[in-house]
């Protein structure tokens, strides 16, 4: 029942997007102002070093071929590095593929600029891996995970983003959104039962007091949500239908969160049952008491799991600022700083607190499958702790 829902609500939202992006391509076409198209690196033309304003860097003036659009097949050329800044040091070699925008003037007359490389392939490779990986290993329940990131995909970019840019709350809209993709992947991947319940209930309170706490430090930390260019350049984009950046900023933190309250809260109810399976003698409080041990073994391992994926992600900002004479206080006072280490921290105590809250849930359901039927749950995630 879940995967037929699942594979409606993906048609849906294919559906929707199609017929939204052919209004965009008529309305584009109708300006025909600029258009992106793929192009396939013939020839090197010219290449060498060259000053651009008080920056030395490599640049080249390629011959290259459109492999789509309406001038398919067209040879043109087009440079990197003459006027331009290549403060990255791209250099391209003959069948390359890179994305082209072509620029339209008033008079008919087509400027063409390379945009960047085209990644697409081993992308897809990578992604064929990561799919083959899961099935390989998982087998039916890994499709099943691959079905629910599908929908996961659909749902942050053709529900939760549109959403937001259409003027709703960007906090409230995450919640939802969060409730719903947890539930429908919770449920897709390991089937309706007691110990999904006792996951979801978990992941609902852990995820509703990450966001409290994200609130309430964001305020009291004086977070704007502006500190990186992103969000600026967002709101200058947006214009007039601009977003509360403070609101996408807590939004993000509460999508963020959910991916390790989801592993964490599932570890621990599996956990629960698999020890009820285990003695079914065993009471409420001892399950408890045995859930929460192993734990806290999680809570540390996953804790620093959390902190050193933020700071891989920071790493060019961490050595920026290691360059500044300054005291490391006013390092940590700086927004761009702050905002980091309020995310680490609200949503390490989020996870800390889903380990007593799902443990507690999955206690009180185990033990109310009577003894006889204790043997017969099956096995619903194969995460486990000794």
């Amino acid at each position: 029942m879940c995967v037929r829902w699942l594979i409606v609500a993906v048609l849906v939202s294919w559906s929707w997007l199609a017929s939204t992006t052919a209004v965009r391509a008529q309305a584009a076409g109708s300006q025909a102002p600029t258009q992106t198209v793929t192009a396939r690196v013939i020839r090197i033309l010219e290449e060498g070093i060259t000053t651009v304003g008080p920056v030395t860097q490599p640049y080249q003036r390629l011959l290259v071929e459109l492999t789509s659009g309406p001038e398919e097949g067209k040879v043109v050329e087009i440079t990197i590095g003459v006027r331009d800044l290549n403060t990255a040091g791209q250099r391209f070699q003959p069948g390359d593929r890179l994305y082209v925008s072509v620029s339209t003037g008033p008079d008919g007359s087509r400027a063409y600029t390379l945009l960047d490389r085209d990644r697409s392939t081993p992308l897809a490779v990578l992604a064929v891996l990561f799919a083959g990986a899961i099935v390989a290993l998982g087998r039916w329940k890994g499709l099943r995970a691959l079905l629910g990131l599908v929908f996961t995909f659909v749902v942050l970019i053709w529900v939760l983003v549109p959403l937001i840019l259409r003027g709703y709350p960007p906090v409230p809209v995450a919640i939802v959104v969060s409730f719903v993709v947890f539930t429908v992947t919770l449920f897709l991947t390991h089937g309706v039962g007691r110990m999904s319940l006792a996951a979801m209930a978990g992941t609902s309170v852990s995820l509703l007091l990450t966001g409290l706490l994200a609130a309430l430090f964001a305020e009291t930390a004086g977070l704007t949500g502006l500190a990186d260019e992103e969000s600026s350049f967002l709101q200058v984009v947006l214009g007039d239908r601009a977003v509360s950046p403070r609101g996408l900023l807590l939004a993000g933190m509460l999508v963020g969160a959910l991916g390790v309250l989801d592993d964490i809260t599932v570890s621990q109810s599996s956990l629960v049952f698999e020890l009820r399976r285990a003695n079914a003698a065993l009471s409420g409080w001892e399950l408890f008491s045995a859930g929460v041990r192993v734990g806290r073994d999680h809570i540390a391992a996953t804790v620093n799991t959390l902190v050193l994926a933020y700071a891989g992600a920071a790493l060019p900002l961490l050595l920026l600022f290691s360059q500044l004479d300054e005291p490391l206080l006013w390092t940590v006072n700086r927004e761009i700083v702050a905002q980091e280490i309020v995310q680490t921290l609200v949503g390490s105590l989020g996870l800390i607190a889903a380990v007593p809250l799902t443990t507690g849930f999955a206690a009180w359901l185990a033990v109310r499958i009577p003894a006889e039927r204790v043997r017969e749950q099956p096995h619903q995630h194969a995460h486990q702790h000794y």
